[in-house]
């Protein structure tokens, strides 16, 4: 007799171990997950018909009996009703302790490259954890873009100064593929609806792969029309352009429609056929098995403590305009309309518009990390936490990042288009002034940390009328930050 196999929304791959064995899946859609936070709503459309899609495909293969139980109030309503429930690793410490709680047995997972514990076993006693180190051995582990030797393509394991090409206008790339609607989510739609659920974001149809064969899709359409002008154009923020060249397949990685490796290798095949240039092949690859399977290694070593970080002692409540969109700022609004139209805005929107305000405005690291979990389609706590609270928010004190991303309006006036249409001259910037505030409020805590002596020099420089004046304005505009005028 088989056992049954608990499948989990972020966990939707044909290849899940927990199949192994198993007479029997159970699918659960649970009004407490789906409730947890204020959710976009394109994310949990995307859950749900990605799950509803899975369940089909087992149908249709035959081999296996599918319970699908939908609108439940949580999981525990449900897993009473049977024995023997296989999962395989959770992929948040939230989704794991109430299945441990309800007896259910884990497997290891094959989702991600790095298993928790091997990572843990790498960052035993070394006195600094850093990315670049942990990326050059997974090159070498999984043999990727080394030639003949075991050294790297062109000579440098890492090309991301030559990834920094600035904005221009006139910036376009090709339009991706998107999929096509079906009944699945029709149904979807209206299930929805019916619940009624508070929600962030705007409806609109399906933008993202909800099964493998389309994430697949995706994946060759990047491939064959993107991935060249990746490399380059990565960090680049253009008014109107919210995709450029960007691979969009982070949900679809996080969900398990997408082997990590499979992408990782279309990618390598692609640069050997010499139609994609080294540094674009290489900044894709090292964002998979480094900065991604990195992020994962550092949740589950840090666990708990993302959650009670807070080394910088913010405490503003996270301002509603992040929800809203309302704000007189280009850059701020015109990245919060991509995500409430998308759900998605690129890493460097990420970092250096939504999370480098944040940082900048002293909000509570885990409103951030909670934000970002539920605004974004590919949001997810093991992503989020060490993003928001580490690298963006620099909640841990310097466990990921050696020093906090702090940038002002000369950053995002260089990387971006959004400066040319804001209403605030380059002098009259708020962020500028926000990160002249942020650097006076915090000398003190970067007064030994060598990578800020430029700043801090800058900062102790500083006609005083002038810092007074920046300072006032950063309270000002952090007040009326939601206040279109």
């Amino acid at each position: 007799m088989g056992h049954t196999a608990l499948i989990l929304g972020d966990q939707l791959s044909h290849s899940n171990p927990a199949l192994e064995g198993a007479d029997r899946v159970l699918m659960i859609e649970s009004r407490v997950a789906l409730d947890r936070l204020r959710y976009h709503r394109q994310r949990r459309h995307l859950v749900l018909s990605s799950m509803r899609h899975f369940a089909a495909e087992l149908l249709d293969r035959g081999e296996l009996e599918v319970v699908e139980r939908r609108d439940v109030g949580s999981m525990a309503d449900v897993l009473g009703d049977f024995d023997d429930v296989v999962c395989a690793e959770p992929n948040s410490l939230h989704a794991r302790k109430p299945l441990e709680h309800r007896g259910v047995s884990f497997v290891p997972s094959r989702q991600f490259l790095t298993a928790p514990e091997d990572f843990a076993a790498w960052a035993d006693g070394r006195r600094k954890l850093v990315m670049e180190d942990f990326y050059r051995e997974q090159r070498r582990r999984f043999g990727l873009l080394l030639d003949e030797r075991g050294k790297p393509e062109g000579g440098r394991w890492n090309l991301d100064k030559e990834n920094r090409t600035p904005a221009r206008d006139g910036l376009t790339a090709p339009v991706p593929w998107l999929p096509e609607e079906d009944e699945i989510d029709a149904e979807v739609r209206r299930d929805l609806d019916a619940m009624g659920l508070v929600e962030a974001g705007q409806d609109g149809p399906r933008l993202w792969p909800a099964t493998g064969a389309e994430a697949r899709i995706a994946l060759d359409d990047f491939v064959a029309n993107r991935l060249a002008g990746f490399g380059p154009w990565q960090d680049a923020m253009v008014s109107g352009e919210r995709w450029l060249y960007h691979a969009r397949l982070s949900s679809s990685l996080n969900l398990w429609l997408l082997d990590p490796l499979d992408a990782c290798i279309a990618v390598q095949d692609a640069y050997r056929a010499g139609g994609v240039p080294l540094q674009s092949a290489e900044g894709f690859i090292r964002q998979i098995i480094g900065w991604r399977e990195y992020i994962w290694g550092m949740y589950w070593l840090r666990g708990e403590d993302w959650r009670s970080d807070n080394a910088l002692g913010a405490q503003r409540p996270l301002p509603e305009a992040f929800w809203t969109g309302e704000t007189d700022a280009e850059c701020l609004r015109s990245t919060l309309r991509d995500v409430s139209e998308t759900a998605y805005a690129h890493h460097i929107q990420r970092l250096m518009v939504l999370g480098n305000l944040m940082l900048l405005l002293g909000v509570r690291p885990w409103e951030a990390v909670e934000w970002f979990q539920a605004s974004f389609i590919d949001g997810a706590e093991w992503v989020m936490a060490p993003n928001a609270a580490g690298m963006a928010t620099f909640a841990d004190g310097g466990a990921m990042m050696t020093k906090p991303y702090a940038g002002g309006g000369n950053y995002i006036d260089k990387m971006s288009t959004y400066c040319r249409d804001c209403r605030y001259e380059p002098r009259s910037c708020p962020v500028t002034a926000l990160y002249w505030d942020f650097m006076a409020r915090h000398a003190e805590d970067f007064s030994s940390n060598r990578r800020m002596r430029l700043p801090l020099n800058t900062l102790g420089r500083m006609d005083p009328a002038r810092l007074a004046a920046l300072r006032q304005q950063a309270d000002s505009w952090a007040a009326a930050l939601c206040q279109v005028s």
